[in-house]
């Protein structure tokens, strides 16, 4: 997969997103919203007139939001594809970070610091220096499994990572560190998974409040905090307790 495969802009699906059909059918919808709300009062006519007026910007510029926003892209389509799993989440983030770029790979290349600010993870036990085993706490005070295998390491640099054959939830990922200047460290995360119940589970993690991409964030700043304090402020469940 190329680099620019990964960009933000090449995650999200350019152009139109709503078929002919569709347009057809949200422009007829909302005309008939907006000719019902004009003979009505108060919050109904309010209502009315914002979907009809919603529905008939749909079907004139071709454009959901709603729908571009639940969609797959066309690079989450591609990686399920290449994977083989009925539908794919993948998310990507970035922080900056004020330490050296030798300190930053070495706290996270020790994975047994990991679960002190990966929000989620109960533990990681270290087997080899490229194998080790994750529990991860998932929905409905479940927890899920998997050995994860490191497929690359350049140090200081960069490590990939992917879920050996039999994961419960099979996944892979990537970080890397690139120097950002004054001894800042800027750190580069994706992650792509499977998600549990297929696209239905997808969609559902969309719909969420915390989705998976905002808890990659919300990680990605817990790091921040841990390599430039030394502890965690914010409790964030069994691995989201300072030192």
């Amino acid at each position: 997969m190329n680099e620019s495969d990964l960009s933000p802009t090449t995650l999200k699906r350019r152009g139109p997103n709503v078929g002919e059909g569709e347009r057809v059918g949200s422009g007829m919808l909302g005309t008939l919203l907006v000719c019902w709300g004009m003979r009505q009062s108060g919050l109904s006519r309010a209502l009315a007139l914002a979907g009809g007026a919603l529905l008939i910007g749909r079907a004139a510029t071709g454009q959901c939001a709603v729908k571009r926003a639940l969609q797959a892209s066309p690079y989450t389509r591609r990686v399920a594809r290449e994977r083989g799993w009925p539908s794919a989440y993948v998310t990507r983030a970035a922080v900056t970070i004020s330490r050296p770029r030798e300190a930053v790979y070495a706290a996270w290349r020790d994975f047994s610091n990991l679960p002190r600010f990966l929000a989620h993870v109960e533990h990681i036990d270290v087997i080899t220096p490229v194998r080790s085993r994750w529990t991860v706490t998932a929905p409905f005070d479940q927890t899920v499994s998997w050995i994860s295998h490191v497929t690359e390491d350049i140090e200081n640099t960069r490590i990939v990572w992917e879920s050996e054959s039999g994961a419960q939830i099979p996944n892979f990922g990537w970080v890397e560190f690139r120097d950002a200047g004054r001894g800042r460290t800027e750190v580069q995360a994706l992650i792509a998974f499977q998600p549990p119940y297929g696209e239905a589970g997808r969609l559902l993690s969309q719909l969420f409040q915390e989705t998976p991409s905002q808890q990659m964030r919300d990680n990605l700043q817990r790091f921040k905090q841990f390599m430039e304090t030394g502890e965690l402020a914010v409790s964030g469940g069994p691995s989201g307790q300072g030192e």
